[in-house]
């Protein structure tokens, strides 16, 4: 992880985010229709086991989600220093400024063509 959070892209790291809690909670249903099955088929001791561990990864999509929001507000707060509100700013128009920012700069530029 780099020492400078302010240099992490916040548009990727919410797509990771999205990437890798959509494959964890996929697998999750994965094993809870795998649960499903087992309990049809009359394997009730591998469906406990199985529901255990959809239930841990649900448990796990809730803390990676956690953690990336954390970074990203880390990542944000290196970006823009000490938020406090001013006379002349409130922290949410700070906010809004910077996330607008990243979204510009996360923008392609058009091309100029001569007419």
């Amino acid at each position: 992880m780099p020492t400078d959070l302010s240099t992490i892209d916040l548009a990727t790291l919410n797509a990771a985010q999205g990437v890798i809690v959509a494959a964890i909670r996929n697998q999750c249903c994965q094993w809870e229709q795998e649960s499903s099955d087992a309990i049809a088929d009359g394997h009730l001791s591998n469906a406990v086991m199985v529901q255990h561990w959809a239930f841990a990864a649900d448990i796990l999509a809730s803390k990676v989600s956690s953690e990336f929001s954390t970074l990203f507000i880390r990542s944000l707060d290196a970006r823009l220093g000490d938020l406090t509100p001013t006379t002349h700013r409130s922290v949410a128009d700070q906010v809004l400024d910077a996330v607008a920012l990243e979204v510009a700069a996360s923008q392609e530029v058009p091309e100029l063509v001569a007419v």
